[in-house]
């Protein structure tokens, strides 16, 4: 065979290229995971710190499905888990959901991540009905059925996509059990 060198030494560029976007994304997955777990124990210093080591597995990410596109499935779901986190970060410390622009991602992580973003934020809203805080979960429910209107409003083809919006509606009915029982608690103290 022609060029048989050649085209071993490409394979393994493929290969080691793949294998880079793998680990990036499991860095930035756990970088992710660790920015919400802080801001869910309003640990801002370290939210803050994670935050920044997110930007740059991204940045490396990006770059490597750049170069080497028909990798991108590799690195979707990591995409997704930044945009969660961001969105996260971007709520509990501005009180706003930012826009697909500032996060920096494509259309499908940004409305995946925002979908995901929904369950994190219910876990946070517990963790503020547990300290009494009923206008945080209150807010939350809010933004919650913003979001779930919104994905409607996109009217998904996608099997997949129709489940996540299914996620935020159990999410919703979730949180709202919560706010329930701890009006009724409150009533009674």
């Amino acid at each position: 065979m022609p060029n048989r060198d050649a085209i071993k030494a490409k394979l393994r560029e493929y290969e080691d290229a793949r294998d880079r976007i793998i680990n990036t994304g499991i860095r930035l997955n756990r970088l992710s995971k660790s920015v919400i777990y802080s801001i869910i124990r309003d640990d801002w210093e370290s939210a803050d710190k994670y935050l920044n080591d997110m930007r740059k597995e991204l940045e490396a990410l990006m770059n490597l499905t750049k170069q080497y596109p028909f990798y991108y499935d590799k690195a979707a779901v990591s995409f997704q888990e930044y945009a969660e986190a961001y969105i996260m970060y971007e709520f509990n410390k501005n009180g706003r959901i930012p826009t697909i622009e500032e996060v920096g991602v494509d259309e499908l992580a940004y409305l995946n991540g925002l979908m995901e973003f929904t369950g994190e934020l219910s876990r946070k809203a517990t963790e503020e009905l547990i300290k009494d805080n009923l206008e945080y979960a209150l807010k939350a429910k809010e933004i919650m059925e913003d979001i779930y209107l919104d994905m409607l409003y996109m009217e998904f083809r996608d099997f997949e996509m129709r489940k996540k919006v299914d996620y935020v509606a159990n999410n919703i009915n979730w949180l709202n059990e919560k706010i329930f029982y701890k009006s009724l608690n409150k009533g009674r103290q």
